[in-house]
């Protein structure tokens, strides 16, 4: 079954750079099986109260604007990470094993790994002039350019081990990242990968639109746990 989804991310978000100022911060701690799930980009475990976070479009922005100490690397790889991200709203682990193969002249294939032994759906992801931008950020800010995988480490190797289930080494310049991010910009307040995900269901005009872009076979836990932006209404008169 393959499902096809267009992206849409405002320009802006992408090309606007803002001043910064310096300013440090103590992130907040959660839970070992709630972090588990967030950097993992899966929803909080069953019973536990979903998270309210959501990233205001200034907040990317300054990440964004987060300046790089070298033409490659873990910032500019970080960078165009954020920019798929939130571009296509896939998980963590479907990002990271990207490969090559899957960025297609007409679309990107993606077989999401939570669904492979259930539905096997299958999405394609049509380009959007934004899209093909943060990819090609991407293969710039590789360390290694003869490689399998969009996004690499120094062996030219994925950052996600098949075998653990965890990406030690993305979550650690993803720490960097961030802790940069609250001591260097206007950021005041930490996020997470699964913040990011959520921003994208969060900006999506549509319910319908926000749930095929997440890849939910059901809309309850797309709207309960990923659309976080409070909801406008109108006085009775």
């Amino acid at each position: 079954m393959f499902i096809y989804m267009s992206t849409s991310v405002p320009q802006r978000l992408l090309h606007t750079a803002r001043s910064k100022s310096c300013r440090t911060h103590s992130p907040r701690r959660s839970n070992g099986a709630s972090l588990t799930a967030i950097l993992q980009g899966r929803g909080p475990p069953t019973g536990e109260r979903p998270r309210t976070r959501y990233i205001e479009d200034w907040e990317v922005v300054e990440c964004l604007a987060l300046t790089s100490k070298r033409k490659a690397g873990s910032v500019l790889a970080v960078q165009a990470y954020i920019r798929i991200k939130l571009l296509t709203g896939m998980r963590r682990g479907d990002l990271l094993r990207l490969t090559m193969s899957d960025l297609r002249e007409d679309e990107i294939h993606v077989a999401p790994h939570e669904t492979a032994n259930t539905t096997g759906k299958r999405l394609i992801i049509e380009w959007s002039d934004e899209l093909r931008e943060a990819v090609s950020m991407a293969k710039a800010a590789r360390p290694v350019k003869l490689t399998l995988f969009l996004f690499c480490n120094r062996r030219g190797e994925s950052y996600y081990n098949e075998e653990t289930s965890r990406a030690g080494g993305w979550d650690s310049m993803w720490r960097g990242f961030s802790a940069r991010v609250l001591k260097e910009t206007k950021v005041e307040a930490k996020f997470t990968e699964h913040d990011l995900r959520s921003k994208c269901a969060s900006d999506a005009s549509t319910l319908e639109h926000a749930r095929s872009l997440l890849s939910h076979a059901d809309s309850k836990i797309t709207e309960r746990v990923y659309r976080r932006k409070p909801e406008r209404v109108k006085p009775l008169r």
